[in-house]
């Protein structure tokens, strides 16, 4: 418009009057305004507001993985130009790379073990789903979940659903097994704080072992025991002299 202005004001009697001429247009075309700034945003929105813009889209996978990017993923890094732009993205709550092309820096789990459990409930709040409590001991009876004030709040941590050190992608969920504060920790998962509550429990002091040889005699069965290739005593032990060669 400001050129044809200039040209209109320059050529003095020979120009056309253009107001004069009938049906004559005069048509502006403005360049696409920029998309400005889609990090953060997630695909379809960033994908929205480029093409509402103008602009050829590309997308592609911002970690080392090389994955079909969603919808939903979350764009990290961009590079545009007047006419086009790509978007680097990473799935929806995972953290950016560094660069371009880099392998996703997933937060670890830490290690729980001695941490009271109200502890571990804010300590593990940023990086994991569901925090959950059970007893460490097969016999005794607590649960809970996200929950840093309540009865279990001084549980001490005995054993963790997810190893010490692993990547925690998607914010898994993760069970804390504690015992009271105070209480000594099971050396294993699956113990009983009552021996005698375990289904498999067997009473070795029930005076069942005592030696029948001494009810007289060698009533034990030994005329009808054969002790193997590999030799042995009959039951209620070795109660005869060694034969020659010695007893094995």
């Amino acid at each position: 418009m400001v050129l044809l202005l200039l040209l209109l004001g320059s050529c003095g009697d020979d120009c056309e009057d253009v107001s004069s001429t009938p049906n004559a247009v005069v048509t502006v075309t403005a360049d696409p305004s920029p998309a400005g700034s889609q990090v953060g945003k997630s695909i379809d929105i960033a994908v929205e507001r480029a093409l509402q813009a103008g602009l050829s889209v590309g997308i592609h996978d911002a970690s080392d993985r090389d994955e079909a990017p969603r919808g939903d993923w979350t764009v990290c890094f961009e590079k545009a130009t007047l006419s086009d732009v790509v978007f680097a993205a990473v799935p929806d709550e995972a953290p950016c790379p560094k660069k371009d092309g880099q392998r996703i820096p997933w937060p670890k789990m830490p290690n729980m073990k001695d941490t009271t459990y109200a502890k571990a409930v804010v300590k593990l709040e940023d990086a994991v789903g569901e925090v959950a409590l059970k007893a460490a001991y097969e016999d005794e009876a607590a649960y809970d979940t996200n929950n840093e004030t309540g009865d279990y709040a001084n549980w001490r941590v005995c054993f963790q659903s997810v190893k010490a050190g692993t990547a925690l992608p998607y914010e898994p969920d993760v069970t804390l097994h504690a015992v009271e504060n105070g209480e000594a920790c099971p050396s294993a998962k699956g113990l009983y704080k009552d021996p005698t509550n375990d289904p498999d429990y067997v009473d070795l002091d029930d005076g069942s072992s005592e030696d029948d040889s001494s009810n007289g005699g060698s009533g034990s069965g030994e005329e009808d025991y054969y002790p193997g290739d590999k030799g042995g005593c009959p039951p209620g032990g070795c109660y005869n002299p060694c034969p020659p060669g010695g007893c094995r």
